[in-house]
């Protein structure tokens, strides 16, 4: 029974975290709203770039950091884990390529997982310098 109420606790963390990161998502959207006539997804981009530097700053921070286990769940799995829009990324570069945007939609791939490889990267350059 231990072992529920360990589950059940940290459900709850992720749950609060993924509130806030689903809320904060939806806050990049509105208050980045502008008119431009490209169909390349940017907040979708920037979303993932912020949400990945994110994911590897706070990834390190707690790898030195343990005993904190369940603000790591609300960060890591919640907050991030609804911030940042994968799903959202991969089924805007197929409406892409379904209509048409071929080119924009490999831009989309390309640019997007660079990108945030790179955001990873200074994320966990990042977090070593918090130790």
């Amino acid at each position: 029974m231990p072992h529920y109420r360990f589950v059940f606790n940290d459900l709850i963390f992720v749950v609060a975290g993924g509130a806030l990161g689903s809320a904060l998502r939806y806050l990049v959207s509105v208050l980045t709203n502008y008119n431009t006539s490209s169909p390349f997804p940017y907040k979708t981009l920037l979303v993932n770039i912020i949400g990945c530097f994110l994911a590897g700053f706070v990834f390190m921070y707690f790898e030195h950091h343990a005993r904190y286990d369940h603000i790591r769940l609300f960060f890591l799995v919640g907050l991030l884990g609804a911030f940042t829009t994968f799903s959202t990324f991969s089924l805007e570069t197929l409406m892409l390529y379904q209509d048409g945007h071929l080119k924009t939609a490999l831009l989309n791939i390309v640019l997007s997982t660079f990108a945030c490889l790179v955001s990873v990267s200074a994320g966990l350059w990042a977090g070593l310098s918090v130790r």
